[in-house]
């Protein structure tokens, strides 16, 4: 039987869709002018409805709009609602329904692959490849790894006896060591058709910061808004957050985070409630081991579930970055631009490894390597001519 998507909210949806060709797009002005009524749906298609951001979503008339798409498929046997996989029980609970045809955003995605995989639901073997995707994408680092699985298996069993909401990790050490590249290699491995929910606390550093966070209050101009963390999370399906530059944060966002890790929830200042129970939230800082507890308040200190400090590279880290990070630049030139064809050892004689000896920082290696593959690039054309 062949499939039609009927979209329902976001422009962001639409174009996940469309990119993975799922099947003809019906307008969804179409489908929601014609709620009150049965619609001509062809017997030989399935029409799946999109609701997932709906549901995350603030809009008035919310419930509403819901309840006349849930009654339009109980109407009709050939139509399924779409929430992503971390919605699906709530949703039921809270409209008390016991309609069957959901299906999960993963599902139409591709059978076979886990997707969106919960923290508090994960499986032995969903640890094991989470595992594997730190060790292979994350050099260096070893304890760290090792110390972060064990406290992540055992999340699930403390989150049932109620007694950690949130799994929180605070990472501290200079720039470029590999802080942030945690959070996306937990986000690629587990929620790869999810926007990453990430904040940058270097940019909020004029007066009423909070607001700018979770949105201002009613009444204020921009309210209508929200605030940036609140809008992500409702527009990703996403259960890690990652908070950069923590140390930048003033007093107004540090109460609001050892709120949140005690509570496992937030309201906005509109009054909307976000349930992060079971989130994995990241801080990163570039404060050093001697440091970060002069800058950090003790009492979000005292909450954080696990707390590391990332040392610099060394010399072999370093060298099994280049030549990962030569062979990933390699594959994609390949792919994309093909001519004229590039050697890895064209790329390598062109990295002076006496200067980066004195380089401590990923982001900067990378940008050499980057300029060694344009001089590569440059030296092939010049024979050439």
């Amino acid at each position: 039987m062949k499939n039609k998507i009927i979209y329902t909210f976001t422009a962001e949806r639409l174009i996940e869709f469309k990119d993975r060709n799922l099947g003809q797009i019906i307008n969804s002005t179409t489908y929601l002018n014609n709620l009150d009524n049965k619609l001509d749906l062809k017997n030989d298609f399935n029409y799946y409805v999109d609701i997932s951001n709906l549901y995350k979503s603030n809009i008035d008339m919310k419930n509403l709009l819901i309840e006349k798409i849930l009654a339009n498929s109980f109407a009709q046997d050939n139509i399924y609602i779409l929430l992503d996989e971390n919605s699906k029980s709530k949703f039921k609970e809270e409209f008390i329904t016991s309609f069957d045809g959901f299906k999960t955003i993963q599902t139409i995605y591709g059978e076979g692959r886990n997707y969106n995989i919960d923290f508090i639901t994960m499986s032995n073997e969903n640890l094991k490849e989470l595992g594997k995707s730190l060790q292979k994408d994350l050099i260096g680092h070893d304890r760290f790894k090792e110390d972060f699985l064990e406290k992540i298996k055992n999340f699930p069993i403390l989150y049932k006896l109620d007694e950690m909401k949130i799994f929180s990790l605070l990472i501290n050490g200079n720039p470029g060591v590999g802080k942030t590249e945690v959070a996306r290699i937990l986000h690629k491995s587990l929620y790869p058709d999810s926007k990453m929910i990430k904040i940058n606390l270097g940019n909020y550093k004029t007066q009423g910061a909070l607001n700018s966070l979770i949105g201002s209050p009613i009444g204020f101009i921009g309210s209508e808004r929200g605030g940036e963390l609140s809008n992500k999370i409702r527009n990703s399906d996403s259960k890690i957050i990652l908070i950069d530059e923590l140390e930048k944060a003033d007093t107004d966002i540090f109460n609001f985070f050892y709120e949140l890790l005690e509570d496992g929830k937030f309201t906005d200042l509109v009054g909307n409630e976000y349930n992060l129970n079971g989130y994995l939230i990241i801080f990163t800082t570039n404060l050093s081991k001697d440091n970060y507890k002069n800058v950090l308040p003790l009492p979000l200190i005292s909450r954080i579930t696990l707390k590391y400090i990332f040392e610099d590279p060394t010399s072999i880290e370093k060298k099994i970055f280049i030549q990962k990070r030569i062979e990933e630049i390699l594959k994609k030139y390949n792919e994309k631009i093909k001519k004229p064809k590039i050697e890895k050892s064209e790329i390598e004689k062109n990295i002076d490894y006496k200067i980066i000896n004195n380089i401590f920082d990923y982001r900067v290696i990378n940008r050499i390597i980057t300029n060694a593959l344009i001089k590569a690039l440059e030296d092939s054309q010049r024979k050439k001519r």
